[in-house]
């Protein structure tokens, strides 16, 4: 597989912070050897002249992070909007406030969203897109021993709704992303390349690491993920120290080992 066509994205959210003008941020992008993003939902631009600045830099989007209050706003225009960007996944980034809040949810909770979720990627397939749901740490709570992210799941058909498994929010959650890859294989497309540091490090960095260079099991994650069925790696750090650096590392060792 040469280095031009390996499916590995970056999250921009990764450089929300940086101190550079859009097209300063996408050329790093490029630089640091991707050729394709997962971008943050956006309004402040038309779908085709977003897609020509991606162009411009040599990318392209793959998928887009979407709120669900993006598609209750206007949910056949927010459809239209990423089809026209020339997308292939829509993802959840965050459930809604009660769940991401730890307002002491239920799993009643779950699984309302989860009925939500199996709507709305009803609505995304008759658009051509795939909806994908993006975990954090609240996902690994257990009620009578299951997991949430199951409780939610179990409310979804395979033809509507997905998983975008984020690796190290799914430790710091306290389950097993091998497991999980395991569970919902062929229901996993994009997996998010993310990693912890050692217990204590990184503190200023959400205890954060580059992708293969902090605890993460990658020998036992990367292979599973192929296995399960992963068509793109999107790495993704919400704070790193230094942005190009953090970007360059990641990618150069998921390329090692995708090329291995």
């Amino acid at each position: 597989m040469s280095e031009a066509s390996l499916p590995i994205a970056l999250q921009l959210y990764t450089l929300r912070a940086m101190d550079a003008s859009e097209d300063e941020r996408l050329d790093a992008v490029a630089r640091a050897g991707y050729g394709y993003v997962e971008a943050m939902h956006r309004q402040d631009i038309s779908a085709a002249a977003w897609r020509r600045q991606l162009d411009g830099h040599g990318l392209r989007a793959v998928s887009v992070h979407v709120p669900l209050e993006a598609f209750a706003a206007d949910q056949a225009g927010t459809l239209q909007r990423y089809a026209d960007l020339g997308t292939e996944i829509v993802a959840i980034p965050v459930p809604n406030r009660k769940l991401w809040a730890g307002e002491n949810p239920t799993a009643d909770d779950w699984r309302t969203l989860g009925a939500h979720l199996e709507e709305l990627g009803a609505a995304c397939r008759a658009a051509g897109l795939t909806l994908l749901y993006h975990n954090h740490w609240q996902e690994m709570q257990r009620f009578d021993g299951q997991l949430a992210i199951d409780i939610m799941m179990s409310e979804t058909t395979p033809g509507h709704v997905g998983l975008e498994l984020d690796c190290a929010w799914t430790v710091k959650g306290g389950a097993d992303p091998v497991a999980l890859l395991q569970r919902y294989a062929d229901r996993c497309p994009c997996v998010h390349m993310k990693d912890l540091a050692p217990p204590g490090q990184n503190a200023d960095r959400m205890g954060l690491e580059d992708v293969g260079h902090g605890r993460l099991d990658w020998a036992a994650i990367l292979p599973q993920a192929r296995a399960s069925g992963a068509q793109w790696y999107i790495v993704e750090h919400d704070m790193p120290a230094d942005h190009v650096a953090s970007i360059t590392r990641s990618y150069a060792f998921i390329a090692s080992r995708l090329n291995a």
